[in-house]
């Protein structure tokens, strides 16, 4: 079934006369609107297989412009409405702020409509006859594929939750009301609807139809639930208080169990690392780049954008005002710190205000940096737009978020530099800062770019881009076994799941990083190395957040200021540069400074952000619904 014809069966759904098929916003919404009736969509294999497609949209994605991201220590969300509350501990369930906002991927009644929808499906998919051209079996694995996933993602958001898995009717509105399960029995629902969904999932998808579930898919989301409540913050009773979001089992057999479903996935011969190997690590960087941007052997789930009448838009929502664009999510300072250099050590300083490097901090870095952020003086992608083409004539665009020195220049900064030198320049500020030219208030605060998500190639002011978002890839079965089995103090099959994600972009292997970086091979430094590797593997791909609170750092990475970079260019002696500006380091000798950003966003850590809150309006409609502590 072609995924681009989805639109279209949605559209005769949307349209269809007057009906009984309920859309709520969440399982205690039961308002009926204009469909097909039940009883239409059940007798008809082509209605049933639109309504199924219907639900994939309840599955977010993180192409959007303000994300998870942007509430950890990885990324700054530059226009700050809604995040400021949620990094500053300043929420409740009356005033959930970014948490009820679309974007968030596991927003309480939309994943919960969702899981309406696959219940209904599921209480009546056996009634459906079948019709040449669809797979009957492979829509009812992909439904409960679909309503484990949506459990997961409010699991992973709030703790335990209500277990639904029948559809109400509207005189059932008391037998809704029902409490909270606790995280052992979410996580036994999730993993019995993936193993159900695994006997009738096709193995493989044909082209046309990637972003449908796969049996792959199925396995893989119930390695990462069996990793996530194996994880240190379930098992916590000091910081962990509510009952139902603690787990009484055995997490040594979770973390066996998500190591057996990993390992299946990898030795499935469906799915490959990319292999980046190759060049210098700017061209690896490009290879890396590829595996988020284009459809291909690694990914395993994925959304195909167009198809649910949405569109990707990243370019625009996250790329330089330079291009007009909006800068959304960009990348922190700390993060920019956090990629280790091609020979395995880590960078050392440039992570605190005042603190400050005389030349490029950003050479030989390894690849996955330069496929992530965009610093000043690298290649966008394409040329400048009309209106900018004058003050960047490169045919490739080259970041300009900095202050340069300019024979001509008609801007007056008086500049104190860390070394201790006083200096008046006349120049002009980049056209991708927030005093520049063009669109100032869309300038980034941190200095940086997100990349990793964008094709650059689009003019984002104008048209979306064709780059899938990859919801689990290969990469992530390997960190699971490899994080399961540092746990597990299988430290040397530890090292071989790494050793896998870093050689396919020629990085050092795990025992030699670690002794450039001066440590022993030992059970503490390889949990804090595997930690460190999924951090810079899947920035910007909604991973931090849930990360950081499972393995319970969340104070300090969610306590750290939030810090971004100021670049200045001088001129060197004797050197003149008339308009337009071209970043040159025979030229120019370019200062770094690390800058606070604390008066955008002061950001502070509290217990209660473990867990979201519960909105009001659901413990109103539901008192049994118990809210997560610090949330009332």
């Amino acid at each position: 079934m072609d995924m681009k014809n989805i639109k279209y069966r949605l559209i005769a759904l949307l349209i269809a006369p007057s009906v009984i098929l309920f859309s709520c916003s969440d399982f205690m919404d039961i308002t009926p609107t204009n469909e097909y009736t039940e009883e239409a969509v059940f007798l008809d294999a082509g209605l049933t297989q639109a309504f199924i497609d219907r639900i994939y949209g309840f599955v977010q994605s993180g192409a959007k412009e303000h994300t998870l991201d942007g509430l950890t220590d990885d990324a700054y969300f530059t226009h700050n409405y809604g995040q400021v509350a949620v990094n500053t501990a300043s929420i409740s369930e009356s005033d959930l702020q970014w948490y009820k906002n679309g974007n968030n991927p596991f927003k309480w009644d939309d994943r919960y409509k969702g899981i309406r929808y696959a219940n209904i499906v599921i209480a009546n998919i056996d009634k459906v006859p079948p019709k040449q051209g669809y797979n009957i079996e492979s829509m009812k694995g992909e439904v409960y594929f679909l309503r484990a996933y949506l459990y997961a993602e409010l699991v992973r958001g709030y703790g335990g939750v209500p277990i639904i898995d029948k559809p109400y009717g509207i005189d059932q509105i008391e037998e809704m009301k029902i409490p909270r399960n606790n995280i052992g029995e979410c996580l036994d629902f999730i993993v019995k609807d993936c193993e159900e969904a695994e006997k009738y999932l096709p193995k493989e998808v044909s082209e046309s139809e990637l972003g449908k579930a796969t049996k792959g898919a199925a396995t893989a989301l119930k390695a990462r639930m069996l990793l996530h409540v194996a994880s240190p913050l379930y098992a916590d009773r000091t910081v962990n208080t509510l009952a139902v979001n603690q787990y009484e089992g055995d997490r040594k057999a979770l973390y066996k169990a998500a190591l057996s479903a990993a390992d299946k996935v990898i030795n499935s011969g469906m799915y490959e690392l990319i292999d980046c190997r190759g060049g210098v690590n700017t061209e690896r960087a490009v290879k890396f780049n590829s595996i988020i941007t284009k459809n291909n052997k690694e990914q395993i789930f994925t959304r195909q954008f167009g198809s649910l009448g949405d569109w990707n838009r990243m370019g625009l929502w996250h790329g330089p005002n330079g291009y007009h664009n909006w800068a959304g999510t960009t990348p922190t300072q700390d993060l920019v710190m956090a990629f280790e250099f091609e020979d395995g050590t880590l960078p050392q300083g440039m992570t605190k205000p005042g603190e400050w490097q005389k030349g490029n901090p950003y050479n030989g870095r390894e690849p996955r940096f330069y496929a992530t952020v965009a610093t000043d003086g690298n290649e966008w992608g394409r040329p400048r737009p009309a209106d900018a083409q004058s003050l960047d004539p490169t045919p490739l665009g080259q970041l300009q978020s900095g202050f340069y020195e300019m024979t001509d220049g008609e801007a007056t900064l008086e500049v104190n530099l860390p070394d201790g030198t006083h200096k008046t320049l006349k120049g002009m500020w980049g056209i991708d800062t927030r005093k520049g030219p063009i669109e100032d208030w869309n300038g980034s605060w941190t200095g940086y770019y997100e990349k990793k998500l964008i094709d650059p190639t689009i003019d984002a002011q104008s048209y979306p881009q064709e780059v899938p978002w990859t919801y689990i890839r290969l990469a992530e079965m390997y960190l699971t076994a490899a994080e399961a089995c540092v746990e597990l103090n299988k430290l040397d099959k530890a090292a071989e799941y790494l050793d896998a994600v870093r050689g396919r972009i020629e990085l050092k292997n795990t025992k030699e990083a670690l002794i450039a970086q001066g440590k022993s091979f030992n059970q503490e430094n390889m949990r804090e190395f595997v930690r460190h590797e999924r951090r810079v593997e899947f920035a910007y791909e909604n991973f931090r957040y849930y990360d950081v609170r499972r393995w319970m750092i969340a104070p300090v990475t969610n306590n750290k200021k939030l810090t971004g970079i100021e670049v200045f260019g001088l001129l060197k002696p004797q050197q003149k540069q008339t308009k337009p500006y071209i970043h040159d380091e025979t030229k120019y000798t370019y200062y770094y400074i690390v800058t606070d950003l604390y008066f955008r966003e002061e950001r502070k850590w509290d217990n209660k952000m473990y867990f979201a809150p519960i909105p009001r309006k659901e413990r109103k409609r539901n008192p049994k619904l118990e809210q997560n502590p610090g949330m009332e």
